[in-house]
């Protein structure tokens, strides 16, 4: 038997919190349900409920939020949210990037890319001003192998986007997308990516707790 004082002293690095905080007031797109948490006391006990939007915070959408007769967040592939993963810093433009905005010669080295760009604060309200991605983007990522995509903002699209080119490209391409990732304490560089969403079977999005450990390079 392990002793409990060895248990995860080989783990390396610290997990790093890639997730928004889920609490009162927590941020959601205009017009979806916000997040309430409710307790009371029973019996000693302290029981809790919760209700929100499903894309609240760090979230996953799945093919089911674009198309019909996509699958839900059951049918995601659980090997997508985990691994290895890439941070990588882009600019804070408040609008779609490009992959001409990447840093000069860089190219996916992992099948999961984390965008990190700073535009959007841990508590600010959701309107225009965020970092978005391209088409563009998408397809050249996917080009490249590129099968999840993580952004720190609350949508791949635009605010203003109606069309949702960037959902629709992803959706395409047969790629998986994270949304309202919190990267702030991510340094640019390799980590493993743990980011499971919640088992919400028949729903199109759903919370994720998203962390990372930095990997040697």
């Amino acid at each position: 038997m392990i002793p409990l004082d060895r248990v995860d002293s080989w783990t390396p690095f610290e997990w790093i919190d890639a997730s928004r905080p889920l609490r009162p007031g927590t941020p959601v797109w205009p017009g979806d349900r916000p997040f309430e948490l409710e307790q009371r006391r029973e019996g000693g006990l302290v029981l809790s409920s919760f209700s929100t939007t499903c894309h609240v915070g760090t979230h996953l959408d799945a093919p089911l939020h674009l198309d019909p007769d996509g699958e839900g967040v059951e049918g995601v592939p659980l090997a997508r949210c985990v691994g290895p993963a890439e941070v990588v810093k882009v600019p804070s433009t408040g609008g779609a990037l490009s992959s001409q905005e990447l840093p000069e010669g860089w190219a996916p080295a992992t099948p999961r890319v984390l965008l990190r760009s700073d535009s959007y604060p841990i508590d600010g309200s959701i309107g225009a001003g965020f970092s978005a991605l391209s088409a563009e983007l998408v397809h050249w990522l996917a080009d490249r192998g590129v099968l999840l995509v993580g952004l720190d903002t609350p949508s791949v699209d635009s605010f203003e986007s109606e069309e949702l080119v960037a959902h629709r490209a992803l959706l395409a391409r047969g790629m998986t997308w994270i949304e309202g990732l919190w990267l702030a304490d991510a340094e640019p560089g390799t980590y493993l990516l743990v980011a499971l969403p919640m088992r919400l079977e028949g729903a199109e999005a759903a919370p994720v707790r998203a962390i990372l450990q930095r990997m040697n390079s």
